[in-house]
């Protein structure tokens, strides 16, 4: 499985309303697409204690076909045209929750952290719902989904929109 994420940072003036129906209008089109085990999309607000206001959806994909099939589709064409070209960062999924543990989810805390050269990979300490990494920059990604919003202030903090997946049809 591979884990696949972009962030769009926006203005602290932009209207954060404009992403909330974006999601609202666009988030189930991709209910059902095959080999997505779940599209989270996620945003955060000024308005709302965040640093600054982003647009980062996280998907979780079975296989690099699927996630292919993803990037040729109109959906990331359209996407790239009303906001531009992404830096998209993969990872290689560790462990994921399932669809059941997700899916009355409303918030996702991501932690990225650098894993030192010469560790000790399989006992390495994976506490996030979601854990991967990538083994090109040697960065392990922890992500924590939770009902209510997590504790304490983090740049990684971020609301769930919506929760598109292929079990979903």
């Amino acid at each position: 499985m591979i884990v696949m994420q972009y962030r769009y940072t926006l203005p602290a003036s932009y209207d954060m309303a404009i992403i909330e129906q974006r999601i609202a209008q666009n988030g189930a089109r991709l209910d059902g697409f095959p080999g997505l085990l779940f599209k989270a999309y996620l945003y955060a607000r000024v308005d709302r204690g965040a640093p600054e206001n982003r647009y980062a959806p996280l998907y979780l994909w079975r296989d690099a076909d699927a996630l292919r099939r993803f990037l040729h589709s109109p959906g990331f064409a359209a996407l790239t045209r009303d906001f531009g070209w992404p830096v998209t960062e993969t990872w290689l999924t560790l462990h994921a929750p399932t669809w059941a543990e997700l899916a009355t989810k409303r918030y996702a805390r991501i932690t990225i952290g650098e894993i030192p050269p010469h560790s000790d990979l399989p006992a390495m300490a994976l506490s996030g719902m979601l854990c991967a990494w990538d083994v090109s920059r040697w960065r392990l990604l922890q992500v924590d989904f939770s009902d209510e919003p997590p504790v304490g202030p983090n740049a990684g903090d971020y609301r769930i929109g919506y929760l598109a997946g292929e079990q979903r049809r």
